[in-house]
């Protein structure tokens, strides 16, 4: 909820003390409608505030506030709490300390449906009366802002991919409205995998947009007639790639996997977003993956591709180099920033219970620390929570976009 700056509007949308009302769709139109905005290639923001009132026809609240995670260590990188203060929940004044709470409610103390903590659940969504055994005082973030706040119903979710998260949600009911109920949690849970696929999309176009970066991808939009209206300079290299020998890019020969993957979207009824929509192809410099999207009606035959390098993730915690951490050790460290257990980290990193105990010991004593929260706290929220201030863009894999 930091670095926003949204002009407050409360009183004009859900005035306090109204009872939610329901359009009734079902969840099955409310996936394709999800479906439908992540091949839009919208922004994050724009992705976002569509998003959430067609959320609200199946599951009723009084707002949400959205977030990016990096995949890699499941911390913050962005929020989104537009929609908390056009619907007077919270002033705009007032979001700066908001989200202090949430940090802290995430990283700094022991509290229940962490978003970290959810995404390693098998159905990552939670119902904070349902977790607390209708004691929510037991929770910090209960105590210290939903209550004041008068959003004391919570229901949270993230949005995870084969094993990888790239965002969550926090969705707040006053009062007066109600309870979630389970009916409410499978709902979320039914569409977790859509919206996880609308933000990834968002942010492969977002960082396509931008052209430069450490990891910039490229973009390409064909016309109707698989003519080039828009490239952008790391599309043409990656499109050079994509031609055997020494023939290089031209608009007139753009490479067939591109062409047929073009051909594909136009005539997939939901514009390939059941998968179809994404191929990785053979390059002179490795592999590419192309990501097409309709940027427009789908009947206009326009698509988007984004193109970029598929590589392997960066460490997200070279920051822990100046702490004298060894690469094994900063591999430890990412997971426990995930909230994995010493098992679980023996097997990720294939190694024995005692040897994940011992590097543990070793971190904790170069940096200081003597807990898992105090390592996050010293580490992790030192090198994000200024970014997710600062609102430094992300590249298409969800990190943030900087040397």
């Amino acid at each position: 909820m930091t670095g926003a700056n949204y002009p407050p509007r409360a009183g004009i949308f859900l005035a306090r003390g109204a009872r939610l009302t329901r359009m009734g769709w079902t969840v099955e139109r409310l996936i394709d409608e999800i479906d439908l905005l992540g091949s839009r290639g919208l922004t994050r923001e724009e992705f976002f505030a569509e998003l959430s009132p067609r959320l609200r026809n199946v599951i009723g609240n009084d707002a949400s506030c959205w977030h990016t995670l990096d995949p890699s260590t499941r911390l913050l990188t962005s929020d989104a709490p537009k929609e908390l203060i056009e619907r007077g929940v919270f002033a705009l004044d007032e979001t700066p300390a908001a989200g202090e709470m949430i940090v802290r409610s995430e990283y700094m103390v022991d509290d229940v449906n962490t978003f970290a903590g959810l995404a390693a659940r098998r159905v990552p969504v939670g119902i904070l009366d349902h977790v607390t055994r209708g004691d929510p005082q037991r929770s910090a973030r209960y105590r210290d802002l939903l209550l004041p706040a008068d959003i004391p119903h919570e229901l949270r979710g993230a949005f995870v991919i084969r094993g990888r998260v790239w965002g969550a949600v926090h969705i707040a009911r006053r009062a007066t409205s109600g309870a979630f109920q389970q009916s409410d949690a499978d709902a979320l849970a039914a569409v977790i995998g859509a919206i996880g696929r609308g933000i990834r999309a968002s942010l492969r176009f977002d960082a396509a947009r931008r052209i430069t970066g450490v990891e910039a991808p490229g973009m390409v939009v064909l016309g109707p007639h698989d003519e080039v209206e828009l490239i952008t300079p790391p599309a043409r290299t990656l499109l050079a790639s994509l031609h055997p020998g020494e023939s290089g890019y031209t608009d007139d020969t753009i490479a067939t996997p591109v062409l047929a993957l073009a051909s594909f979207v136009r005539s997939a009824p939901d514009g390939g977003q059941g998968g179809g929509n994404v191929v990785t192809v053979p390059g002179n410099d490795g592999w590419v993956t192309l990501h097409a999207s309709l940027p427009g009606p789908p009947d206009d035959g326009r698509i988007a591709i984004v193109l970029e390098q598929a590589t392997g993730a960066r460490s997200a915690t070279v920051r822990l180099e100046a702490f004298g951490a060894t690469a094994r050790e900063r591999e430890v460290a990412t997971l426990l920033a995930r909230g994995l257990s010493r098992a679980e980290m023996a097997e990720t990193l294939v190694v024995s219970p005692h040897t994940v105990e011992d590097h543990v010991k070793n971190l904790y004593e170069k940096l200081g620390v003597a807990s898992r929260q105090e390592l996050v706290a010293r580490v992790f929220l030192d090198e994000y929570l200024p970014e997710v201030v600062r609102q430094t863009p992300l590249t298409s894999r969800g990190r943030f976009d900087r040397e």
